[in-house]
C-alpha cells in the first residue's frame, strides 16, 4: 500500500471517529429542551402531589415564575443567620446535568446526590461523597454573583445545612450554551453552606 493510500485511509478513519463521536455527544442531548422541562415539570408534579414529604421550594425572587426545589441532605445550626443578596459566603458545591437513565435506576426516596459518579458534573470544588474542610476548599461567593436559583437557595440556608437543589433552565444558565453546560439545562446541585464570612 502507497504512503498515499494510508494517508487517505488515516484521514478517513479520523473523519469516521469524529463523526461517530459527534454523534453520540448530539444523541446525548437530543430533545434536550423537552427532557429538561419534563424533569422540572416531573419535580413540580411530585411537589404539587405531596408525594415526597422531603421535597420543599422556594420562589426565585427575580424570576418570579419560576420555583427552585430542594432536599434537605443535612441539617445545620437552625439559630445561625441566613445570607442576603450581598453576604460574602464559602460553599461546597457539585454541580450536575439530568441522564434520566441514572435516575430511573434510584432507590427511593430518590437523591440524585448520591449518583454524582454517573452523571455529567460540570463544577465541584470537592471530589467525594462528602465535603472534607480538612482536605477540600470551600468556595468564597457573593450571594448575589451567581446564578439566580443558586443566590436564591442560599438565601434560606442556615451555616451547615446541605441541600440537593433542582434549578430550572429560566434560573440557572437559561437558553445560552455555558462552557460544558448546554443550554436549557436543568442544574442538580450539592449544595453545603460552610459558613457566612460577611452578612
Amino acid at each position: 500500500m502507497s504512503i498515499k493510500h494510508l494517508l487517505s485511509f488515516a484521514i478517513l478513519l479520523g473523519l469516521f471517529i469524529t463523526s461517530c463521536s459527534e454523534t453520540k455527544t448530539e444523541s446525548k442531548y437530543a430533545n434536550w429542551k423537552e427532557r429538561n422541562e419534563h424533569f422540572i415539570d416531573s419535580v413540580s408534579s411530585v411537589y404539587e402531589d405531596n408525594t415526597d414529604p422531603d421535597l420543599f421550594r422556594v420562589q426565585d425572587q427575580r424570576n418570579l415564575d419560576q420555583y427552585i426545589y430542594y432536599k434537605i441532605l443535612k441539617s445545620g445550626d437552625q439559630t445561625s443567620d441566613v445570607p442576603n443578596l450581598t453576604s460574602k459566603v464559602n460553599v461546597f458545591y457539585r454541580g450536575m446535568l439530568i441522564n434520566e437513565a441514572v435516575m430511573g435506576n434510584l432507590d427511593k426516596p430518590r437523591y440524585l446526590t448520591r449518583a454524582y459518579r454517573h452523571l455529567d458534573i460540570f463544577d465541584e470544588n470537592f471530589t467525594g461523597d462528602n465535603p472534607q474542610p480538612d482536605f477540600d476548599l470551600p468556595t468564597n461567593f457573593t450571594v448575589n454573583s451567581l446564578i439566580n436559583g443558586f443566590t436564591e437557595i442560599l438565601q434560606h440556608m442556615h451555616v451547615g445545612d446541605r441541600w440537593e437543589v433542582y434549578i430550572p433552565y429560566q434560573s440557572g444558565y437559561g437558553i445560552q450554551d455555558s462552557g460544558m453546560i448546554r443550554a436549557y439545562s436543568s442544574l442538580v446541585f450539592d449544595i453545603t453552606l460552610f459558613d457566612i464570612t460577611d452578612l
